[in-house]
């Protein structure tokens, strides 16, 4: 039986593009769509009672409009969202979950109300956000802190990339605290010149770069790449390195453990969904 990808939609126009968006991928990967399209309760009601027409009819037409290549099936659900959404990553274990990132859609709201974080703790599957973007698709970012899921990030990064004949910036970003200096100073009472400072920068950056670099041979990466090494916040990091390079798609682990996990299961899941212009792959590991 050929894998499944989880697509909920609406009836807005992002939706073809969606759409399309994921009938190129399942093609690529011998998959079939599951196309979800939830709605409300209070809308089953005004059906049941005859004082609405049942809608699913004209979705169904909209979709053969489309003439999508890949097996279709089609799952309609009086449930919020959130809920449609994870009740068919249970049933259907499907390898993947594409959903559009836009305001005035369904799947905008999703992921720009507080569904978000219901989705991503709860959600057991890797999901792609799509956005509608002017920015190049062949620059992938991939914020990477060497921790157990990298390894598989990085491969999954690496399968993107080739897909779109792409270029994998990876970034690795350092957590050190800033100590500012003028002519010397103290830490935790203990007298530090500037000197010293700078030189355990150069340490830690020429020990990150190493270890990226272990990672990368370790994968054995077929894509083209760039080494990215910095101090900072690693989300603002990665917003950075991705204008820097008009980057169109960026790759991320989502995992509780580690530090990108943090990132994605937290706060800072709304800042890159809603700053960063390209599209996200979060990157889950599936529990056999």
């Amino acid at each position: 039986m050929k894998p499944a990808i989880l697509v909920p939609v609406d009836n807005t126009p992002v939706s073809k593009d969606v759409l399309r968006f994921a009938d190129d991928w399942a093609a690529r990967v011998s998959a079939h769509l599951v196309v979800l399209h939830c709605r409300s309760a209070a809308i089953q009601d005004l059906i049941e009672r005859g004082e609405l027409q049942n809608p699913e009819p004209s979705f169904e037409e909209h979709l053969q409009a489309l003439q999508l290549r890949s097996e279709v099936e089609i799952v309609h659900l009086f449930a919020n969202p959130a809920d449609g959404i994870l009740k068919l990553q249970d049933e259907l274990e499907p390898e993947l979950t594409i959903m559009a990132a836009h305001s005035h859609t369904l799947a905008g709201r999703l992921f720009l109300g507080s569904n978000t974080d219901m989705v991503l703790h709860q959600g057991s599957t890797p999901i792609f956000v799509y956005k509608q973007t002017q920015r190049d698709p062949q620059q992938v970012v991939v914020p990477l802190d060497l921790s157990s899921i990298s390894e598989s990030l990085l491969r999954k990064a690496d399968e993107l990339a080739l897909a779109r004949q792409g270029k994998l910036h990876l970034l690795h970003v350092l957590d050190y605290p800033e100590i500012h200096v003028v002519g010397g100073g103290a830490f935790y009472g203990v007298a530090i010149d500037g000197g010293f400072l700078q030189e355990r920068r150069e340490q830690l950056l020429e020990h990150g770069r190493k270890s990226l670099e272990e990672l990368v041979a370790q994968v054995e990466l077929k894509s083209p790449y760039q080494l990215h090494l910095d101090f900072g916040t690693p989300y603002l990091q990665a917003l950075q390195v991705a204008e820097r390079v008009n980057a169109g798609l960026m790759v991320i682990g989502a995992h509780d453990h580690t530090a990108l996990g943090r990132l994605l299961m937290g706060s800072n899941t709304d800042y890159l969904v809603h700053n960063y212009e390209g599209s996200l792959y979060v990157h889950k590991e599936l529990q056999s």
